[in-house]
């Protein structure tokens, strides 16, 4: 409501009305009531200062009449029924604003839709983002409490729900109810400046880097902090050791004939509900036309034959799968719909995570991990890659030996030049260490790779009947389904012929070899210094973590830029100096700090002026002053210098020079902001301050921040 001061003077030199500028209607000044106490001119002016709109003084108060603005809905509008149009307009922020603006996020086989909600100003200038899910009434009251029990389990950044609207007299099995979500965008976003989204689906940001030829966004830290710490502190929450079926929990035979055998009649009974829906199923209408003339099922089996004759041979071993895949595994909460659509990014790089409609107890703690693998592989991943590189992937996971070893670096060697390969073996590995560390324990069972292999084979038929992906993705799933349930037969004792059992002991021949090179620090309970070879070590951490500090967000346009490219030249003054006690550092840590001065001599040259420069700065300023991104400048090229002087030195030298085993020592770059010690000594006050390789305060931030394998 609109604050409205009069004076008692009139119009004698002072404001006769101070109106809000968040009024949203003009007032009948006929209504208003003088006040029997004069208002001071001092109060009158501090509260023009604080925004309060000062009328000229021959400005007259005039009712205006109230136009009523015509609704106009935006973007994928269209896709909504006459209900769920109706019930969004019962919402409260519907309801202020004329101007709305939906992008349709995902539809569901339950019939459930997401939608980015966006509200608009009659100028067209976009407001904070939300998110808006319609279901039954009966599954939005369902996700209202799970979203309150077990939302706080992921961290604080888990959005809100903002509100939620019932329609009354629908049909009961109708998704014409909605929820409303806050969104981490429009929470933290600027969305009135914005030219990029204020947020994005972590499906997005994996897609774009899979089709760039060049990579942009270093999507390592984002995988450690969404599925190493934060859905590993989620799904722990309730850990605990079950005898699970785990064919049953898997629904093998369930998924093989929905996605497989009985394709047209799952689409038939989808499409009453939505055309959508029935896509999935019906392209193709049949299993085989992604496999015409069988080279998958001969490949793999040895055997000429369909993918569907060979599924029907499959799921007559029912019985005996579900009594051989009987067996204690580790089990927690699961959040049973992990995609890189449920998984969002703001501006600001914190991740956030929505959807807990599905969130179930007791279920094997890779269910939603090799979901998000299966994802990658079959959703996001297109046909710009080498199809012979990603099917070596795809059986080389299916044999999987244990829940210790690391996925192999052999393969390093297989994919270089395939850039898009490469990225893919990354994540691979990435996703691989994380299901070391949910799979170990010390009371873990004894694990033979099965589980994850099964759970594998289970997503990759089930993502045949998704809408999303095109027909070369479904023919891929379709070949890593076929290597999946080899390796099932395989393990349960079946004769999957002379042709399976070479390429299965092949791979797991590959495994061993990784276990004698490296294993999974997770493997261990208690901490173990792996064997590192400083030369490989090194150049690979520059990269990486060199990168990811190079890139930063514009905190008007949200978009990604260059700390190094994207920089204005300033003047540098000293009005003082310090004069800290004298360090004697020993000769080497001279060389090290010696390189930084091509560092300085480009980005503050003055330091190199001074008399007593002995290569250490301090820098100090207020908020908002640039500190963090000099400190950004400073680490970034750091990294990129002594990674042109690594392949400088590989291009010139011999092949004796090379044997004698490269990078010897190196400067390693760190920026570690001081408030991140802080927390974890508040959290963990009697940890050890004292310097340890291992396990010392820099050494575990390093892991926090970069993954586990990351301390070079």
């Amino acid at each position: 409501m609109a604050t409205l001061l009069e004076h008692p003077h009139g119009r004698g030199g002072y404001p006769s009305a101070l109106v809000s500028p968040k009024a949203s209607k003009v007032m009948d000044s006929a209504a208003l009531q003088p006040k029997e106490d004069p208002v001071d001119p001092v109060d009158a002016w501090h509260a023009a200062l604080e925004g309060y709109f000062v009328p000229e003084d021959d400005e007259e108060h005039v009712e205006e009449e109230q136009v009523e603005e015509e609704l106009v809905l935006l973007g994928d509008a269209d896709k909504l029924s006459k209900e769920q149009r109706m019930v969004m307009l019962k919402l409260k922020e519907a309801m202020q604003y004329s101007r709305m603006k939906l992008k349709q996020v995902n539809l569901s086989f339950s019939g459930a839709s997401v939608y980015f909600f966006t509200p608009m100003r009659s100028d067209g200038t976009p407001l904070p983002s939300s998110v808006l899910k319609f279901d039954t009434e009966e599954c939005v009251r369902d996700e209202l409490e799970k979203t309150k029990k077990y939302g706080k389990l992921f961290g604080l950044t888990t959005p809100k729900v903002k509100d939620f609207q019932f329609l009354s007299g629908a049909d009961p099995k109708e998704p014409s109810s909605v929820m409303q979500i806050d969104l981490c965008g429009g929470i933290f976003g600027l969305p009135e400046f914005a030219s990029a989204p204020p947020v994005q689906t972590f499906a997005s940001v994996i897609e774009d880097e899979l089709q760039a030829k060049e990579r942009k966004v270093d999507v390592m830290p984002i995988i450690n902090e969404a599925l190493e710490r934060r859905m590993f502190y989620f799904t722990m929450t309730s850990r605990k050791i079950l005898q699970l079926n785990l064919a049953a929990t898997y629904k093998l035979v369930r998924f093989v004939g929905h996605g497989i055998l009985n394709r047209a009649k799952e689409g038939a009974k989808r499409a009453e509900k939505s055309p959508a829906l029935a896509a999935g199923f019906q392209r193709p209408a049949d299993v085989d036309d992604l496999d015409p003339d069988g080279r998958f099922v001969e490949e793999l089996s040895g055997k000429r034959q369909t993918a569907k004759e060979y599924f029907q041979n499959f799921v007559g071993y029912e019985k005996l799968l579900g009594e051989k895949f009987e067996r204690k595994v580790v089990a927690g909460l699961c959040h049973n719909d992990l995609h890189g659509g449920n998984l969002l990014l703001d501006s600001q790089g914190l991740v956030w995570l929505i959807d807990f409609a599905t969130v179930k107890d007791n279920m094997h703690v890779l269910m939603d991990l090799t979901k998000f693998l299966a994802a990658c592989l079959f959703m996001y991943l297109q046909d710009n890659v080498d199809e012979e590189h990603i099917r070596s992937f795809g059986k080389l996971l299916v044999t999987t030996p244990d829940a210790t070893t690391a996925m192999p670096s052999s393969l390093e060697e297989a994919v270089r030049g395939d850039a898009t390969a490469t990225f893919v073996l990354g994540l691979l590995a990435r996703l691989r260490h994380c299901m070391c560390i949910y799979e170990n324990g010390d009371d873990a069972p004894d694990n033979d790779g099965l589980p994850f292999a099964l759970a594998f084979f289970s997503w990759a038929t089930r993502m045949l009947s998704y809408s999303e992906p095109s027909l070369h993705q479904k023919g891929r799933a379709l070949y890593c389904a076929i290597a999946g349930a080899q390796r099932l037969l395989w393990d349960a004792g079946v004769d999957v012929g002379p042709e399976a059992c070479h390429w299965i002991e092949q791979n797991r021949m590959i495994w061993e070899g990784q276990k004698g090179r490296r294993l999974s620090t997770s493997a261990t309970s208690g901490p173990q210094l792996a064997f590192y070879e400083f030369g490989l070590e090194f150049p690979r951490y520059l990269a990486q973590v060199g990168a990811s500090e190079a890139w930063s967000t514009d905190f008007l346009t949200r978009e990604r830029v260059h700390v190094q490219e994207h920089c204005t030249t300033i003047t540098m003054k000293f009005a003082g100096r310090l004069q800290p006690r004298f360090v004697a550092l020993p000769r080497q840590a001279k060389v090290l700090i010696e390189r930084l001065n091509a560092v300085y001599k480009s980005y503050a040259p003055e330091l190199l002026e001074l008399e007593c420069f002995y290569g250490r700065v301090l820098v100090i300023g207020d908020s908002g002053t640039g500190k963090s991104m000099l400190t950004k400048q400073f680490f970034s090229e750091v990294a990129q210098h002594q990674i042109h002087e690594i392949h400088s030195q590989a291009e010139s030298s011999t092949e004796k020079d090379a044997a004698a085993g490269g990078v010897k020592s190196g400067l390693v770059p760190l920026r570690i902001p001081l408030v991140d010690f802080s927390r974890h000594l508040e959290a963990e006050p009697d940890f050890s301050l004292e310097a340890d390789p291992v396990s010392d305060l820099m050494t575990e931030w390093v892991k926090r921040r970069h993954g586990q394998d990351s301390v070079p």
